[in-house]
């Protein structure tokens, strides 16, 4: 066998003789009457994963030719040292023969065939093809491969038959990669969700764990896990990101332990997101780990074991009419009272008295602007744009308040920000303030100006402030 072996290198040369042989079958079908051929010819590269058990690979060996009916006998045998020389020299290549004692020879139930050196198939008439099956010691195989990181191992067979053998692929030469098998989430990463009071009160997210192999041979268990506060801390660092963790009243996690039975390579999990448990306009984020696997050979994917929901409330913007909003003083012959604070124009304002007397300034709100809600809510943003034409009134300290019989007012928002503007026609939104029931009416209120304090009343000559738009957004949820 040897010899012939040498022989058909020595004639093959450098020809291209890797490719599958449906290609060729009929290249040969006027010399002969049946061939048999390994259907994947050629060099092929096996990737085997380093499960704890050995690896199981097929080959088939097919037959063909003019007569499908007719009898052949194969046998496969693999390379030694010596046939794997040579096949170096013919294809120049550098593969170092994989030693004998990590493969062996099986059957279909992978009960090694007492003959190591060689399998004998028989083609019956009803027969296209044959399978040899072979086993592969992957941990040990694998050790070998880091401790020579320089060889390239590989297993070279070659067939025989009574028959007319195809000269271009008749050999098979396997090149196995080992890999470790790895947990990963299909949906790794951020996901981005914003709610309105529009939302499902509920939305569910669905998601799920995935096994990186063709087949799973086995029962295992993964687990997973929302994050804690350090690991959240740790990403906003690390990503610039100032997320808070999501409340455990505001999710549920269908489940913590992912179940994989044999043949099942994913498993599914759902979240579900309460928008009732958010407060508004808050960064939320909801980080759910892949924390175990039960397979102590299976690694979790170190870059995509992380599922990051961030979720946000936002308020509904309120459209502002005239017949919502009065204001308690105006200057008479500047600006166009308050309709110019919802008329979309930036260029149109109101303005507070500047001349003559005030004696109707509140000691808490200042100079102030009321709206009177169609419907009542529970928070609400507010954003306001300075004066187009003048910046000398632009507001400094604003203080909200809230009521349902506009007679008894309650703070909800006190706001004195060095990140105020205090040029023209620059917008600022007031952070979220909310109560702990739903209200009626809204007061704005301005109690002090960079022109000065609008909370006293003045005989002559008073502090003033000017604006050129107000914005209401809110929710009655929260």
């Amino acid at each position: 066998m040897k010899t012939r072996l040498f022989t058909y290198l020595l004639l093959a040369g450098a020809a291209v003789l890797f490719t599958a042989c449906e290609d060729h079958r009929e290249d040969h079908l006027e010399d002969y009457q049946t061939m048999v051929y390994f259907r994947n010819g050629g060099e092929q590269s096996l990737t085997l994963f380093r499960t704890g058990e050995d690896g199981f690979y097929r080959i088939p060996v097919c037959k063909s030719g003019v007569d499908l009916k007719g009898k052949a006998d194969a046998v496969v045998i693999p390379f030694d040292e010596a046939q794997m020389a040579m096949y170096n020299i013919t294809y120049e290549t550098d593969y170092t023969l994989i030693p004998a004692n990590l493969f062996a020879f099986t059957d279909e139930n992978r009960s090694p065939l007492s003959e190591q050196g060689r399998v004998e198939l028989e083609f019956g008439s009803d027969d296209s093809y044959q399978v040899v099956y072979v086993s592969i010691k992957t941990v040990d195989l694998s050790a070998l491969m880091l401790a020579n990181p320089d060889n390239t191992y590989a297993l070279g067979m070659q067939v025989f038959s009574d028959g007319k053998v195809s000269d271009d692929i008749n050999l098979l030469l396997l090149k196995p990669e080992i890999e470790i098998p790895k947990v990963a989430l299909v949906a790794a990463g951020v996901e981005t969700h914003n709610y309105t009071s529009a939302s499902p009160a509920k939305e569910t997210y669905h998601n799920t764990l995935s096994l990186n192999m063709d087949e799973n041979l086995w029962d295992f268990t993964c687990t997973i896990a929302p994050a804690d506060a350090a690991w959240l801390a740790d990403y906003n660092y690390n990503n610039g990101k100032s997320f808070e963790l999501l409340p455990p009243e505001a999710y549920k996690l269908s489940t913590t332990t992912l179940e994989f039975k044999k043949g099942q390579l994913d498993a599914e999990f759902d979240v579900e997101i309460m928008r009732d448990g958010m407060d508004m306009l808050t960064e939320y984020a909801l980080p759910i780990v892949v924390t175990g696997c039960s397979k102590s050979e299976f690694l979790i994917d170190e870059t995509k074991n992380s599922f990051l929901l961030n979720v946000r409330l936002d308020p509904d913007q309120i459209t502002l009419t005239e017949d919502m909003v009065e204001v308690s003083a105006n200057q008479s012959g500047d600006g166009t009272g308050a309709p110019a604070l919802v008329d979309g124009d930036a260029t149109t304002y109101w303005h507070s008295p500047w001349s003559g007397s005030v004696s109707n300034a509140d000691p808490t709100y200042g100079v102030y602007v009321d709206i009177t809600l169609k419907t009542p809510l529970k928070a609400i943003v507010m954003s306001y744009c300075t004066r187009a034409q003048n910046a000398n009134g632009c507001p400094t300290h604003v203080v909200v308040g809230v009521s349902n019989d506009k007679t008894s007012w309650e703070v909800i928002g006190d706001v004195q920000d060095p990140d105020m503007p205090k040029g023209t026609a620059q917008w600022f939104t007031l952070p979220v303030m909310k109560h702990t029931s739903n209200f009626k009416y809204i007061r704005f209120g301005i109690a002090e100006s960079v022109a000065g304090d609008l909370t006293v009343n003045y005989s002559s000559s008073p502090m003033w402030t000017a604006l050129a738009e107000l914005v209401l957004y809110g929710t009655s949820d929260n």
